[in-house]
Order: C-alpha cells, then structure tokens, then sequence
C-alpha cells in the first residue's frame, strides 16, 4: 500500500500549528497601515498624497508580502505551505474589507479629530446658537455672498460678520455662514476654515460620513469633496 509522503506526520503539523499562532499578529499589519495612511494624511501628520499611496501599498502590497513571510516559518513543505499562503491571504483581505472604514472615511476621521484638538465644542455651539437668536430676531450682521465666493456652500447662505463671533474665535475662519436645511426647519451655521472643510453646528449626533465627522454632539467637522 502506498504511503502519502508528501503530507506531514502529526508532530511536524503540531508543531506548525504553534508557529502559525505566532504569525497571527502580522495578519493585522495591512489592515492598520491601510487605515493609519488616510488617517494620519487627514489629521495632517503626513502629505495627504503619502497617506494616499501608504494606504494603497497596505491595500495591494502588504497582504501578499506578509502571507509570502508566513510561509517560511513551516516544517512542513508542498501543499501545506500553499494552504497557508492562501490562507494568510484570505484572512488580511477579509479584514481589509470589513474591519477598516472606507479611506475618504479613515481621512475624514483624522481631520475630525484634529480639529477637535484645536476648537472647543461647547464654544462653538454656544456661538452657533448666539448666531441663530440673532438671525431669526433680524439683528445678525450678515450679508449676501458675492459672484466671485469661491467656497462651496449653498448658494442661500448669508455671511456672517467677523463683528459677530466672540473674541476667542475672530480671525481664526475664513468664513462663517448661516444657512437653512431640511425644507427650512434647521439654521446650520458653518465655520469655514478654507474653501473645501470647516466645522458645522446643525444639532445632529454621532455622524460618521464619507465627508463629515462629529467631533462633539451637534459640531461636526466637514470636508468637500471637489471634482
């Protein structure tokens, strides 16, 4: 009768077995680099462009180099190290696909994140609120946007003066706007930080979008996505 020699005995696969477990952890190597690129481009630790190709080696690299190493490692030679290798692959990929948030998300988490290091939300809420009084009472210093507004809100939007914000926040935006949304029942007031991301208080809670990201109950910083 012949013998399958090509498989392994069973003390070669216990001992497989433990040096698998070991690799384990590097299995989780892709799937955090690919969220830490678009993240730390975000929060501006990194050029955004470096974040964006660290997270596309994660993506396209990472998993066939690590399972590549993984395979070494093994007594046991042939099929086993191809089951492995497979293996190894599948589970990063899987955890790329389900453990980490899209990158405009990872990236839109970073920004968030920064900012909310930089600004206050009780401050900004409170002036947010001191801004809508003043709106709805018709004695908030404002005015309409002109043609050449390059920043990209609603085009009903009126701007806030500078005069209007308290003296801890004057000079710190480029704009502030205040404009109504969902058929007119919501005052959103936007602090535009440039033409494309800012912070804005509109009341909602625990938003995690492509483009926006709370950093406090209703304060949420934004990014626009230009095309």
């Amino acid at each position: 009768m012949a013998t399958l020699d090509f498989l392994p005995n069973k003390e070669t696969l216990s001992e497989d077995m433990k040096r698998c477990l070991l690799c384990l952890p590097s299995l989780g190597v892709a799937p955090l680099l690919n969220f830490l690129g678009d993240y730390l481009g975000g929060a501006g630790y990194i050029p955004e462009n470096l974040g964006f190709i660290s997270s596309a080696a994660a993506m396209f690299i990472f998993p066939w180099a690590i399972a590549a190493l993984c395979v070494p490692i093994l007594k046991a030679k042939g099929v086993i190290q191809v089951f492995v290798f497979i293996g190894a692959l599948a589970v990063q990929m899987v955890l790329l696909f389900t453990a980490v948030p899209a990158g405009a998300t990872c990236q839109m988490t970073g920004i968030a994140h920064k900012l909310k290091g930089e600004f206050q939300a009780d401050e900004l809420r409170s002036c947010a609120e001191l801004i809508r009084q003043k709106f709805r009472s018709g004695t908030l210093a404002a005015h309409a946007r002109s043609n050449d507004d390059h920043f990209i809100i609603g085009t009903s939007a009126l701007v806030v003066s500078d005069s209007e914000l308290p003296t801890s926040l004057r000079g710190r935006f480029q704009r502030v706007y205040i404009q109504k949304i969902s058929d007119g029942d919501i005052e959103q007031v936007i602090f535009a930080l440039g033409p494309d991301r800012g912070l804005m208080c509109d009341g909602r809670k625990n938003v995690r979008e492509f483009f926006t990201c709370s950093i406090a109950d209703g304060v949420e910083a934004y990014r626009y996505q230009r095309e």
